[in-house]
């Protein structure tokens, strides 16, 4: 914005006060709250940087009416009320910035500049406070307790029933009471699964969570992860297989969280890969590109494939693409969550391309550690 923009076609007094070697004037543009001064006719006579950024603005929006740039009813209501009213008007605010949907704490307060008996301006001095990263977080705050309660719910009222079943005389029937303790069993293996993941996810998303990083192998670790889903590969006739260089680099990484890694991804694979599919997991150095110094690797499958629509949510946390089929499955909705923490504590991304009925394939980078 021009050193004299804001200033511009302003009364003497007040264009003194907006000058940029006035103190008063630097404070108010550098401000992280947006601050927007305008005159008894709505029309804006000053504005800073942080407003700027968020409305797109540029000095040709000065002396224009605020109510053409400022796109939101409940504002030109709040606005119009403390002009009206000379009375200060503070409330939550939704407005579309551009693209993006912002929520912000609003204040305005009536602006009444006079010298003597001459009123210099009068107006509205608007605050605008971005809270929308608060409310994002309360929501996903809101979300996760909600989320957390539903997927409780389920095994411990079934836990619950069957145990009230028994009770209740079912125990004298050896055939149906060994099903209920299967069933009961079945619930609390989940509960403990659900517990477990949600400790992880707990313990990664501490802010004073730092990962031991070392120089590692990755094939040692892989194949340890292929032997744990041995059993459910050979149940389903698939062929797991891997394709390695012989002279992959060592990646910077903590080896139980890269255990959990591997463990959650090829577990997804095979759950979701019909009988007679494959499971291949591969890397590479990359020696180009924004994931230059990186290794990259991709877990892949012919499975079930994911719909596009799907795919930007599928890391977030309880989000399942079939829910009934992911709680069949024995899936607690946390895996894939986890799974991107630990890569991002890494310093890696992570992201994945799929095709309905095709297959999948996961991807994700760690950093190269540096041969001696």
């Amino acid at each position: 914005m021009p050193a004299d923009a804001t200033s511009a076609g302003l009364p003497t007094h007040l264009k003194a006060l907006l000058q940029e070697d006035n103190p008063f004037h630097r404070v108010l543009l550098e401000m992280m709250d947006g601050i927007l001064i305008c005159d008894d006719q709505g029309r804006i006579v000053f504005f800073n940087h942080s407003i700027q950024e968020h409305f797109q603005l540029s000095s040709a929006d000065l002396h224009r009416p605020v109510v053409e740039v400022i796109h939101s009813e409940s504002f030109q209501v709040s606005l119009q009320e403390v002009l009206t009213t000379g009375e200060v008007v503070s409330e939550e605010l939704t407005v579309l910035c551009g693209a993006i949907e912002k929520t912000f704490q609003f204040h305005g307060v009536p602006l009444d500049l006079s010298q003597g008996n001459e009123q210099i301006l009068s107006g509205c001095v608007a605050v605008f406070h971005d809270i929308t990263a608060i409310k994002r977080t309360e929501k996903m705050r809101r979300d996760f307790v909600a989320n957390v309660s539903h997927e409780l719910r389920t095994p411990l009222s079934a836990i619950k029933g069957y145990a009230e079943t028994l009770l209740e005389g079912a125990l004298q029937e050896p055939e149906v009471s060994r099903d209920f303790v299967d069933v009961i069993h079945k619930h609390a293996i989940r509960l403990s699964s659900l517990v477990e993941d949600l400790l992880d996810l707990s313990k990664l998303e501490a802010t004073d969570f730092q990962p031991e990083l070392k120089p590692i192998s990755l094939k040692p670790i892989i194949a340890r992860a292929m032997g744990l889903v041995e059993t459910s590969v050979s149940s389903k006739n698939l062929l797991l297989f891997t394709h390695l260089p012989e002279d992959l680099p060592r990646v910077w990484a903590n080896v139980s969280n890269l255990e959990q890694v591997f463990t959650n991804l090829l577990d997804n694979a095979v759950k979701y890969t019909p009988v007679n599919g494959k499971v291949a997991v591969s890397a590479f150095d990359v020696t180009e590109g924004p994931h230059q110094g990186f290794v990259q690797i991709n877990v892949v499958d012919t499975g079930i494939g994911i719909e596009a629509k799907h795919v930007p949510r599928l890391f977030e946390r309880f989000y399942r693409v079939d829910k009934a089929r992911s709680r069949d499955l024995g899936g607690t909705g946390l895996g894939l969550s986890i799974v991107k923490h630990i890569i991002q504590y890494h310093g890696g991304e992570i992201w994945v391309e799929s095709t309905p009925n095709k297959g999948s394939t996961f991807s994700f980078t760690l950093r190269k550690a540096e041969e001696s």
